[in-house]
């Protein structure tokens, strides 16, 4: 190999790039010894960092470790002599973690240690570029876990590479805490407990002498104590303490999020003390759920230790509930678990072979277990018959029923009648036509009622039935169905809507009706099941595992506020808003400004849609609003404040608008007719108190209008010239407006006599204006 970066014959640039992709190519449809042999062949020169990056990895690859160190050496020495001064220093960054990352490939501590003491040196400089890319590099968490010496060298260096950071002025007592906290699990890790008690209690010291000027939260705690709690077990108070009084202000649902987070902290102290039986009760707290879709349950811990405890039934349970509820989005664990019981001849529960029933509902649900079952080359047994079919289900969507009926029928060996055996099998067997939607309802309303089952898709699989063997409007006649927690009630309030309108459509139109009625009917009541359900819990302080998560419970008074509005009753009118506040205290997001500036605009309280407007303008400003459309309220709040008498306030609007419209990189050729309408509006409203600005508007999107030739723009136009004493083009839009037909895209069609009776009334002032001083009598 020739590596000189002086030999003019050598391959650079482009052509470089061309042989390393054809090298490329060749090792991985032939061998590593034909890739070395075409790399060897001629001498070679990567002059970027992308190609150092590049032909190094390929020296590697081909199994010349030698050759690779000497691109990242000699090319990369050849680099920095070219590129200028400023940028030296961030690609000496780059090449040293190159280095360290082939060092680390060829396991070489000692080689290692060097790279991390040359970047340790290099945060010590003034750096001009981001360090904080480097500081989260992937390759420190890898590092991280090897060697005693060489994962506390990392852990040093990233931390100089926090302190050198000028934008983390604001976190330094997290980056202190973060360097302890990473020390102490490092050295735990190598059975030096007493150095790692020591590191863990620096770290928390860290965090409780941060400076006012600090940015340091209840969450920070949490982070810190889920990271050192098994390594300072008694020390659970220094961690409870600051949690409970950084939270002692929100509201209550928020305060109960923060007690579940600590009662795992809780939880994990007791085991770690070797009080099993303690941290299980606290589990009772600990595994409620902290996510909106039923995850984030604490059951990577309450799992193994329910199967430490020799409670085999409830840890079945537990596994069948967590794989019946998240599908696809299971934790892994529960999947090996299940795999260990199923080899075990001496287990027999039914829980096991359910979770793989379950698990066939979907093919996206299949391949996830099927993803999270061991390597079988890792198995020191044959797996049983259900597994190996399991092992083989590659293609998962056609393998789906033959894995279907092997677990079905282990599942029936082991518990012949059990409900939820029925229960799954009438939905599968409906599904594939096995049976029809009557014996499937039968065997539906047989389950729910052996085991009492009262979730969300029992439910919707009870309605589909009855729709589909009764009628839409007799399903949805039938009564509603009883939820037993928040969760529940809001999915199944929040899928019926669409079976609903797919087997509307072919009703007759009063019927369509009725069935829309019944529908928000269920729908509210649902709702209101899942929000006093969830209001108990923030009570109590107790109640079912879906209860907790605060933005379950926003997302409820959401729907349910909507519903509310969309009933257009008054009486529900001021619920809606109450409950879209009670969302904002919980868990706030924009849909909820967003709902109470509807319900305002519904009322025609001006100054309340004034105030409604702003606040989500600036939260949609602060926090993002993915479906934020300023024409869809904009038009509504200029006239709300022409009617108070602030139409100078408009123009504060205006600028946001067109700002808004720059910022999305919008032309005014491609507006839509939405936004070009709520231009012509916001125009005509200007047009008393600010005809400058007014007329500017129309000036910046007269040519679209002319475009656009819609009946709303050219009624608008005409309104706007009429507002503006400029008779002869209001005279001469209102008769445009005349000849052009209405769209869909129009926003109404207006009364052409109204029009007509403008039209005459304009062209008297214009003769009156046109006539001498001395005809004015006649």
């Amino acid at each position: 190999m020739e590596l000189s970066v002086n030999n003019l014959k050598a391959l650079t640039g482009i052509a470089l790039d061309q042989f390393m992709d054809r090298v490329d190519a060749e090792r991985q449809e032939h061998d590593a010894d034909t890739a070395l042999a075409s790399l060897r062949a001629q001498p070679l020169k990567a002059d970027s960092l992308d190609a150092i990056d590049r032909l190094h990895v390929l020296w590697v690859n081909a199994g010349d470790a030698h050759a690779a160190k000497a691109v990242l050496e000699q090319n990369a020495a050849a680099l920095l002599l070219t590129v200028p001064s400023a940028q030296q220093p961030e690609l000496s960054m780059n090449l040293a973690f190159l280095r360290l990352r082939l060092a680390n490939y060829l396991n070489e501590d000692s080689a290692m240690l060097e790279q991390l003491e040359a970047l340790a040196a290099m945060a010590t400089q003034t750096l001009d570029f981001d360090v904080e890319h480097y500081r989260q590099h992937r390759l420190f968490d890898e590092l991280e876990c090897g060697s005693l010496e060489v994962a506390l060298q990392t852990i040093e260096v990233r931390h100089r590479l926090a302190t050198a950071n000028p934008d983390r002025v604001a976190v330094q007592a997290w980056d202190l805490a973060d360097r302890h906290q990473r020390r102490a699990g490092v050295l735990a890790a190598y059975e030096q407990h007493e150095q790692a008690r020591e590191a863990a209690l620096h770290a928390v010291t860290a965090l409780r002498t941060a400076g006012a000027d600090q940015d340091v939260d209840a969450a920070d705690w949490v982070w810190l104590g889920n990271a050192l709690i098994e390594i300072i077990p008694l020390r659970l108070a220094m961690f409870e303490q600051p949690i409970t009084q950084l939270t002692a202000h929100l509201p209550l649902p928020q305060q109960r999020e923060w007690e579940v987070q600590m009662a795992r902290l809780a939880a994990r102290s007791k085991y770690a003390q070797g009080e099993l039986a303690q941290a299980l009760e606290i589990c009772a707290v600990a595994t409620l759920s902290l996510d909106c879709e039923g995850g984030h349950n604490f059951i990577h811990c309450h799992l193994p230790w329910l199967m430490e405890s020799g409670q085999i039934d409830a840890a079945g349970q537990r596994a069948f509930h967590d794989v019946y509820e998240l599908g696809s989005e299971l934790w892994p664990g529960t999947v090996r678990l299940v795999h260990e019981r199923l080899q075990d001849p001496e287990d027999q529960r039914v829980w096991w072979p359910l979770c793989v029933m379950r698990a066939c509902a979907r093919p996206e649900a299949l391949h996830a277990f099927i993803e999270a079952l061991p390597p079988l080359d890792t198995c020191s047994t044959a797996p049983c018959p259900l597994l190996a079919t399991l092992y083989q289900a590659t293609d998962t969507a056609q393998r789906l029923n033959e894995v279907f009926a092997l677990a079905r029928a282990e599942a029936q060996r082991r518990a012949p009648d059990h409900y939820w055996i029925k229960r799954l099998a009438a939905v599968h067997d409906g599904e594939a036509g096995i049976i029809d939607a009557p014996a499937q309802l039968a065997l539906l309303l047989e389950a729910a009622h052996a085991g009492n089952l009262q979730d969300n898709r029992t439910a919707f699989s009870l309605f589909t039935a009855r729709v589909h063997a009764l009628g839409v409007i007799a399903a949805l006649r039938h009564p509603a169905p009883i939820f037993i927690c928040g969760l529940h009630a809001y999915n199944y309030a929040g899928h019926i809507d669409n079976l609903i309108e797919e087997q509307s459509k072919g009703l007759p139109a009063t019927e369509r009706q009725e069935a829309k009625a019944l529908l928000a009917n269920a729908q509210i009541h649902a709702y209101e099941q899942g929000l006093a359900h969830m209001e108990r819990y923030f009570a109590s302080g107790t109640g079912h595992p879906f209860n907790a998560c605060t933005h379950l419970y926003s997302m409820l008074c959401n729907n349910l506020a909507i519903q509310y509005q969309c009933a257009h009753e008054p009486s529900l009118q001021e619920r809606a808003i109450n409950l879209h506040q009670r969302g904002i205290q919980a868990s706030p997001f924009a849909e909820h400004y967003d709902g109470i500036l509807r319900v305002y605009r519904d009322q025609n309280n001006h100054s309340a849609i004034v105030e409604a407007a702003e606040q989500l303008w600036h939260y949609a400003l602060e926090f993002g609003y993915g479906r934020h459309e300023l024409d869809q309220y904009i038009c509504d709040v200029a006239y709300a404040l022409l009617t108070l008498n602030r139409s100078g306030e408009i123009l504060i609007w205006i600028e946001r608008l067109l700002k808004c419209q720059e910022a999305q990189g919008i032309s005014d050729q491609q507006l839509t007719a939405n936004g070009l309408i709520s231009r012509m509006v916001l125009a005509r409203y200007l047009a008393h108190s600010h005809p400058d600005n007014a007329y500017a508007l129309w000036q910046r999107y007269a040519p679209q209008v002319e475009t656009a030739n819609m009946l709303t723009l050219m009624v608008q136009a005409a309104s706007m010239f009429e507002r503006l004493g400029r008779r002869a083009e209001a005279i001469e839009y209102y008769q445009r407006a005349l000849l052009t037909r209405s769209t869909e895209a129009d926003w109404a069609n207006p009364d052409a006599s109204a029009i007509k009776k403008s039209i005459a009334e304009l062209q008297r002032a214009e003769r009156a204006a046109n006539k001498s001083w001395w005809q004015i009598w006649k």
